[in-house]
């Protein structure tokens, strides 16, 4: 009976493994599954005219998230990948992304070490994932690039294909990596939308101590044949000196998608066949000082949209410092503080990474906006 017992058990074990998938592939040689994350939360004190606002946020760094990812080694240079991502918003316990249940990413992949991998899903665009290349402050704080928005009524994006950093239905190829240049290229559908067709998306970065050069574009048609297109190009990179690291770039984003929503809307006051557009031209520096990084970055922000009725210049000078500390291999402590004028309606607002500031932060009289980010972030 004992024996029965033992033999029992075992089986029963053996059909709940192979029952679950994820335990099932987790037994198999060459096979892995890794759970991961980043918790970032800041305090951010801002001011734009007579009063200051105070509020806690999330992503202020980087953006709060919690994935797992894949892989199964197939042979002969072969795999199989997945990755599933989801965002979170620590001040409120919400999911980001809409609410989406994985809405930073969604995908399975084939990869060969020789020919590179081939993705398929909800997938970052290429021209996002080298976006931060160009940015001293790699998105945090009041100085990361998508800080910047308009927050009239409502809110609007000034590098709207930046903030809309994912393309449902898509399909991605990530290239080998060649002498230090990796190529990666998206195309996804629109599959019958009323507000967007299709998206397409190019990078190349080229990394080669102490280089590190990208090149990105993306285009998201709007619907039908006379839905227009929000696109964007950037250019630059970084070179490490040793004792500093400096960053340049030149980004353009030119949106005249009619029907686009969200963060690809154009900003208010186009006219109905034209186009907004904004070129952002900054220059920054990395300087390590031990465990601490002193950040600086100077952006210079150029208005060039088609207005109905011509505003003036609504050109800008953008200007911000702050520095990170390790505190461990996995927890970094962050500070920044960033500043914008304001003329003639521009209604320029500085939040904090990617938790920008809402809607009609900036009133009547182009007062000036500053933000205070004083964050914590832990990676797992």
């Amino acid at each position: 009976m004992k024996k029965l017992r033992i033999a029992l058990q075992t089986g029963i074990t053996a059909l709940a493994i192979a029952a679950t998938p994820g335990l099932a592939t987790a037994q198999q040689a060459g096979s892995s599954v890794t759970v991961y994350g980043i918790m970032d939360a800041a305090v951010e004190w801002s001011r734009a005219g007579e009063d200051g606002v105070a509020r806690l946020t999330s992503g202020a760094g980087m953006g709060s998230r919690f994935g797992f990812t894949g892989k199964e080694d197939l042979g002969d240079g072969w795999a199989a990948l997945f990755r599933i991502e989801q965002g979170l918003s620590l001040d409120d316990g919400q999911l980001g992304q809409g609410g989406r249940a994985w809405g930073r990413e969604a995908s399975v992949a084939l990869s060969n070490t020789r020919l590179g991998m081939l993705q398929a899903g909800r997938l970052p665009t290429p021209y996002y994932s080298v976006l931060w290349g160009v940015d001293a402050f790699v998105w945090m704080g009041g100085g990361g690039m998508l800080a910047l928005t308009r927050s009239g009524q409502p809110v609007r994006q000034v590098l709207a294909n930046g903030a809309n950093a994912r393309h449902d239905n898509a399909v991605g190829f990530v290239s080998p990596s060649l002498d230090g240049l990796v190529v990666r290229a998206l195309v996804s559908a629109g599959e019958g939308s009323t507000a967007i067709g299709r998206g397409y998306s190019f990078s190349a970065r080229y990394t080669n101590a102490p280089v590190d050069l990208v090149l990105g574009a993306v285009r998201q048609d709007g619907a039908g044949s006379s839905g227009g297109r929000a696109q964007g190009i950037v250019v630059g990179g970084s070179y490490d000196f040793g004792s500093v690291k400096a960053y340049a770039g030149y980004t353009v984003e030119k949106n005249s998608c009619a029907t686009c929503t969200g963060a690809l809307a154009r900003v208010t006051g186009v006219g109905a066949n034209g186009s907004s557009e904004f070129r952002l031209l900054n220059m920054g520096a990395r300087v390590p000082v031990g465990a601490f990084t002193v950040i600086a970055q100077l952006v210079k922000v150029a208005d060039r949209s088609e207005y109905a009725v011509n505003p003036g210049s609504r050109d800008a000078t953008w200007i911000a410092v702050g520095g990170e500390y390790a505190l461990s291999r996995r927890t970094v402590a962050f500070t920044s503080i960033g500043s914008i004028g304001n003329q003639n309606g521009s209604q320029y607002a500085i939040g904090s990474g990617g938790a920008q500031q809402p809607a009609g932060y900036v009133g009547a009289g182009d007062p000036r906006s500053t933000t205070l980010t004083l964050g914590v972030r832990h990676s797992f």
